[in-house]
């Protein structure tokens, strides 16, 4: 009789697997240029555009902090780029991995610079991972950033 349970269980759950994998849907390439896109919009410093490419339920871990989605739109102007004057960051090595049926994880390496008005600059590099989402456009649900944070970090305006 458990026996019999089980392989219902197992049947029932097997009902539950997600659809094909659509490769018209989620190409590599396209995933790249989405974060390409993206970087883009934070080297404009247009923090609204930034915020408009992460899915509803958005998270960022940034070195040691954990950041909601809901908190970035204030967070960017107001904290993490309070006082930049130029920021630009170069990305390479990039592995994507497609999972079924509409989302990409993709790691890359960073290194990045960011120049404040006070004439201070700032670098960092390190790794990040996204887990983007398709639907009819893509959008990023979670991104972890991560390597060894610059002691000049923030340089622009003392943190708390």
């Amino acid at each position: 009789m458990l026996c019999v349970a089980i392989t219902w269980n197992l049947v029932a759950c097997a009902g539950n697997i997600a659809e094909p994998f659509n490769a018209e849907n989620v190409q590599p390439q396209e995933a790249i240029e989405f974060i390409g896109e993206y970087h883009a919009s934070w080297e404009k410093l247009d923090f609204e555009a930034v915020a408009q490419l992460h899915a509803p339920d958005f998270e960022y871990v940034f070195f040691d902090q954990i950041v909601p989605g809901d908190a970035f739109p204030e967070i960017l102007p107001t904290i993490w780029m309070k006082g930049v004057a130029v920021y630009s960051i170069e990305e390479t090595d990039f592995e994507v991995v497609l999972i079924e049926p509409d989302h990409a994880f993709v790691t890359l390496a960073v290194s990045d610079e960011t120049e404040y008005e006070n004439g201070s600059i700032a670098k960092t590099s390190g790794v990040m991972s996204y887990l983007l989402h398709k639907d009819e456009n893509w959008e990023i649900v979670r991104i972890h950033h991560s390597g060894p944070p610059s002691t000049d970090l923030y340089a622009g305006e003392p943190q708390e």
